[in-house]
């Protein structure tokens, strides 16, 4: 539900940007893969920058929250040809283990939903703020004010 608000967010956006929906969808679409490779499965070591980033997707909170319910108390199993050859273990034997791998040993899930939440109401206020920016023609504005200032002067 909340991917399907982001991309509600993210067309209303872009549609108001240009004209042509296609367009639009096009690049909502490519904002979401992003976003879902950015999320935290894809790509574990990402520059600071692009981490920052990250924090803006309701994308990256839902991964957070839905990891340990999914990863916790799970037991893996490898083929013996996959063990390592000093220990005889595999590499990675337990749910935790994966958690830690991908960095979300410290994730509470119950808060990580309401950055969900969080992120994706700024999407909502910022699509909203941009169709009313557009619809009430802030460019005729700034032009009635500089003629309405040219007159008093």
């Amino acid at each position: 539900m909340a991917v399907n608000v982001k991309i509600d967010a993210n067309r209303t956006q872009f549609n108001t940007l240009f004209s042509h929906s296609g367009f639009a969808l096009n690049l909502t679409s490519v904002m979401l893969s992003i976003a879902l490779c950015m999320s935290g499965i894809l790509s574990i070591n990402m520059p600071s920058f692009l981490k920052a980033v990250n924090y803006l997707s309701p994308v990256r909170y839902a991964i957070a929250n839905l990891a340990p319910y999914t990863l916790r108390a799970v037991e893996l199993t490898c083929e013996d040809y996959q063990r390592n050859a000093l220990t005889g273990k595999c590499t990675v034997e337990t749910g935790e283990q994966v958690l830690g791998l991908f960095g979300f040993e410290g994730s509470i899930p119950h808060l990580e939903i309401i950055g969900v939440g969080i992120a994706t109401l700024v999407y909502r206020l910022l699509a909203f703020a941009l169709l009313k920016a557009v619809r009430t023609h802030w460019s005729e504005f700034g032009g009635n004010l500089k003629a309405k200032m040219s007159k008093k002067a």
